[in-house]
Formats: C-alpha cells, sequence, structure tokens
C-alpha cells in the first residue's frame, strides 16, 4: 500500500467536501462519436486496458491509502441497444445519460477509477461514453489510454502489456529522491515568503442559492491557420503558446470581474523521470502553480503575456513544493478556507502531436463532448491542440456562475483570439480598458465587498477617501470588530464568521469571498439590500436639507 499524494489526497477529500462547490469528484468525462464498433471486440480491448495499467485498478481504503486490486473488482463496462428507440426519445435518452456521467462519482473504494460504455444507436453508429477519476488517471494518462485501447480494438493480437516499473515504483523513487527533498524544503521557504503577498480569489457573480450541481461546457475551434498566427505570435514575443493564450485569459477574467488582482490555478502535469518509461504510465502526476495575476488597466496585452510568462518560469523553478500545500499554508495564514476555483490549463506546448492521434480519431471518430469536474472549482478553461487548430474548452459550474455572465466571459476570450490571430498588432492594445473596472460584468454581484466596504468606512471615516484597505489596521478596537462580526452573522445565514476569519491580511473583498463561499450566496441579496437602504436613507437627508 501506498499514501495519496499531496494532489491525490485533495482530490480525495474534496470528493467528500459538502457546501458551495462541493458534492463532486474530480473526474474527466468524455465522449466519442464512433461509427460502427464490435461490442464484444471492444470489451476485450477494455479488459486488456485493465490488466496492462495497474491505475485501472486502483483502490483507496478508508484510511486513505491506495493499493492495486483484481480486474473483475474494478472493470467498468457496460452496452446498452438503442436501436429501437426513435428519434426523439433516443435524444432525451442520451442526453439524460450525458447529465449522469457528467455528475458522476466513481466508486474508488471499490477499485472504480473509470467507467466505460458503448450506446449502440440506430443505422449502426455507436457513441463511446468514458469517465475517469483523475485520483488516478490525469488527462495526460487518459490520453495514453485511448491510444492503448484504440490499439487493442485495431489489432486484437496484441497482448497485455505490462511495463518494467509501475506507478507505485515511480512514486517509490520520487520519495526517496535526496535532490528533490532538498529542492522541496528550500521551495517551501521560497512560497513562505510570499504568502503574505498573494491576492485573493477572483470575485465571482454568485448564481441562485442552493441550487443542484449542473456542469456544463462551452467550446470553441480556432483554425489550422489561426493556430500557426498564434504560434508565430507567441515566438515573436518570445513566450510559448500557452503563455500567450494564459496572457488573453487573464485579461478577460479580469475584465469580466473588475479584479486588477487575483489568483489562478495553473495545473502541470510534468512527470520526472524517476522510472524508466515514465511516459507509458498511467496515474496522477498533477501539480498546480499558484499564479497571481495583476492585469493592471492600460497595460498593453503583449506586456501582460510576457511578464505572466516570466512568473510561470519562476514558478515552475520552484515546484518542488505542492500547489496544494501552497494553498494550505495560504489557509492556515489567513485562518479561512483559501480556494483558486477559476483553472487554466494548456496542452498546447506537447511536443508535435494533437490531443488524440490519428489512430484514436479513425477507430472511435471524433470527440463529440468533454467535461471536467473539480472540487471548489468554478471555472476549468482549457486550450488544446486538435485537428490542427485550438480547442477553447470551458467546463462549467452552473450551479456556481450565472449563465449570461460566463457566456458573456468566453465569448470575449473566443474573441479576442481571433483577433490576436487576424491581427498580432492588436497586442499593443491595453488588456482591459481603464473604465471596465467600473462596468464589469462580475461587478454587479460584488454586493457583498461593497457593504463590507460601505460598514466599515462608517466605522472609520478616515478610510473612506481610498477604500479600507487591510481590516486590521484600520485601528478598530476589539469592541468594534466583534460588532461588526455579530451585524453580519445576524443578518447572512450560514456565515458564522469569528474574529480569527479577520487575519492580518483580511481585506474587503478577501473577506466577501470567505462570506460568499460560506452563505452560498446568499450574502449578495443582503448587500445588495443593504446597499438600497443606505442609498435610500442618504436621498432623503439630501432632500430634507435646506437650499442655500
Amino acid at each position: 500500500m501506498k499514501n495519496l499524494t499531496p494532489m491525490q489526497a485533495a482530490y480525495w477529500t474534496g470528493r467528500q467536501a459538502n457546501g458551495f462547490l462541493g458534492n463532486v469528484a474530480a473526474h474527466l468525462y468524455v465522449e466519442f462519436d464512433c461509427g460502427k464498433l464490435d461490442p464484444h471486440r471492444l470489451e476485450k480491448a477494455v479488459r486488456k486496458l485493465y490488466e496492462s495499467h495497474d491505475m485501472m485498478r486502483m483502490r483507496i481504503t478508508p484510511d486513505g491509502r491506495q493499493h492495486i486490486g483484481k480486474t473483475e473488482e474494478s472493470l467498468s463496462f457496460e452496452i446498452e441497444d438503442l436501436t429501437g428507440l426513435d428519434a426523439g426519445v433516443l435524444d432525451r435518452h442520451l442526453a439524460d445519460k450525458r447529465e449522469r456521467w457528467t455528475c458522476r462519482t466513481l466508486d474508488l473504494a471499490a477499485g472504480q477509477t473509470s467507467a466505460f460504455g458503448l450506446s449502440v444507436l440506430p443505422g449502426g453508429a455507436c457513441r463511446l461514453h468514458v469517465d475517469t477519476d483523475m485520483v488516478a488517471i490525469d488527462p495526460p494518462s487518459f490520453c495514453l489510454l485511448m491510444e492503448d485501447l484504440a490499439r487493442f480494438y485495431e489489432d486484437p493480437r496484441i497482448g497485455i502489456e505490462k511495463g518494467k516499473s509501475g506507478y507505485f515504483d515511480w512514486l517509490d523513487r520520487k520519495n526517496s529522491d535526496s535532490d528533490l527533498a532538498r529542492r522541496h524544503s528550500e521551495d517551501k521557504r521560497w512560497w513562505q515568503e510570499r504568502l503574505a503577498g498573494l491576492p485573493p480569489a477572483p470575485n465571482l457573480p454568485a448564481a441562485a442559492i442552493s441550487r443542484p450541481v449542473r456542469s456544463g461546457r462551452l467550446a470553441a475551434m480556432l483554425s489550422p491557420e489561426e493556430r500557426r498566427s498564434l504560434t508565430r505570435t507567441a515566438r515573436g514575443l518570445r513566450i510559448t503558446p500557452s503563455a500567450l493564450m494564459l496572457g488573453l485569459f487573464t485579461a478577460v477574467v479580469g475584465e469580466a470581474t473588475g479584479d486588477e488582482r487575483f489568483r489562478l490555478n495553473v495545473p502541470m502535469f510534468w512527470r520526472a523521470p524517476f522510472t524508466a518509461e515514465v511516459e507509458r504510465l498511467v496515474g496522477d502526476f498533477s501539480n498546480i502553480l499558484i499564479l497571481a495575476a495583476d492585469p493592471s488597466p492600460g497595460e498593453p496585452l503583449g506586456s501582460l503575456c510576457k511578464r505572466l510568462a516570466e512568473q510561470m518560469l519562476d514558478l515552475l523553478a520552484h515546484s518542488s513544493y505542492p500547489g496544494v500545500n501552497v494553498m494550505r499554508d495560504l489557509s492556515r495564514a489567513r485562518r479561512s478556507l483559501q480556494t483558486a476555483p477559476i483553472v487554466f490549463t494548456s496542452g498546447l506546448d506537447l511536443p508535435g502531436r494533437d490531443l488524440f492521434s490519428e489512430r484514436v480519431a479513425r477507430v472511435f471518430g471524433p470527440m463529440s463532448w468533454a467535461v471536467s469536474q473539480g472540487p471548489q472549482v468554478a471555472l476549468d478553461a482549457q486550450v488544446a491542440a486538435m485537428s490542427g487548430g485550438i480547442l477553447i474548452n470551458w467546463d462549467i459550474r452552473y450551479d456556481a456562475l450565472p449563465e449570461t455572465w460566463i457566456n458573456s466571459a468566453f465569448d470575449t476570450y473566443v474573441a479576442l483570439a481571433r483577433k490576436i490571430a487576424k491581427d498580432p498588432a492588436a497586442l499593443e492594445e491595453p488588456a482591459f480598458p481603464r473604465e471596465a473596472t467600473a462596468h464589469a460584468a462580475g461587478n454587479a454581484s460584488r454586493h457583498t465587498e461593497y457593504m463590507l466596504r460601505e460598514l466599515l468606512t462608517r466605522l472609520v471615516p478616515a478610510a473612506g477617501a481610498h477604500g479600507p484597505g487591510e481590516i486590521r489596521k484600520l485601528g478598530l478596537s476589539d469592541g468594534d470588530l466583534t460588532g461588526f462580526v455579530a451585524f453580519l452573522n445576524r443578518y447572512i445565514p450560514g456565515t458564522n464568521l469569528t474574529l480569527e476569519d479577520i487575519g492580518p491580511a483580511s481585506t474587503a473583498a478577501s473577506l466577501a469571498s470567505v462570506i460568499r463561499v460560506r452563505s452560498a450566496g446568499a450574502s449578495e441579496k443582503v448587500g445588495l439590500a443593504y446597499l438600497k437602504a443606505i442609498d435610500a436613507r442618504d436621498r432623503a437627508s439630501l432632500e430634507a436639507q435646506p437650499a442655500e
């Protein structure tokens, strides 16, 4: 048995967390629209897949350790014959099935790290359903599995392929590496020195309260010519295409939320060569980098992209200390749960290949649906090379974000990428207009923050000129802070604030993020009502004054 890695442990505990942005497993669900497939031949190929890769049979014990089980206990493959359904019933059935698999939670305690399904459709076509849990199978491992499944199906004579070493061997080598242990300690100190300066999570608008989990995606394809143009533009800036797309994404998030400082979650999937044939291993090799984004109004887009690329190099150089640990340290330092609900993942810099090979496309057809979920993630934005172009895919928790807001942000991102592809000179334009902070779509849902600012300014009128900064530096007495906390707890259900929630670095914005999460968005309605009442009272007071 092996202990879970920090990332695996975060996935495992996160799937058991209730409340806002909880109640989901970290998993990837994909559909392929195939031509005619032989169900029994595919079943044999799936069985070979489970027998070839140990992590397909991984199970987690009640005390949170992982071990490899037996194929018969883990194998999950179902065939559903839908050939007798008429078009309307078929469409509804497939939509319901997509919804179920999208929000599925595989039973890791029973060794179920993946599930495969084949829907046999009228006319001889098929749809392949594949669901994998990221505790055992990270996204690059998913692509490896699809490649092997296509090979096993295409040539049934290929036998089971067991490597010389497995994922557990890789973990053993990693955990005993003295150089990695030294760098882990050095990088931990590096991060500790920077914790206080990390910005808050983005101020995201809240959707309706207490809605059931609903995930979906928005997708767009950039053409091969647009991809080539963006690649040339990135080279001209001496950055990678991934860094270019990250910079554009950061600008859009800044414009949509009105935030000039926020943090982003940027996953990396580098496989350190602790064992031979590491590129053939299936497992979780993921880490996250916590990027401090500050798209200042007026800064040219090109400058922002280059600056973020430099930051990413710095983060990569100090990635021996896991990003999950960074977020835990930040939560302890600020005495409240800290999250990074916006994720940006790029697969554009993979050496010379698209997301899936020609063989996968030939055997299983085009990928027609892909969505991922993860605890404490509201938006997972991805860019990947596909069919010569660039796939832009946003996985969204629609129960957490307003649909009109996220649709607007997505359209803005796609339009901006196409604009840069058509005219690279547009990188000289501001990342987002200075006036955008006053009109950002997200600002309509920052009532919690504005209510806190109003309350604090009334407690400390001298702070009104520039707005309250760090709350603990306003000079408030313990009695004032106690009354402030009591007021919020009285009028906002589920807040349960204590004085400890207001740490040394807490601001109105960071405290508002905590309150929004704990109240499942209820604080936005309370804030709006409070601000309207204050505005009406101030207007009445002004009108009652005699004219000069």
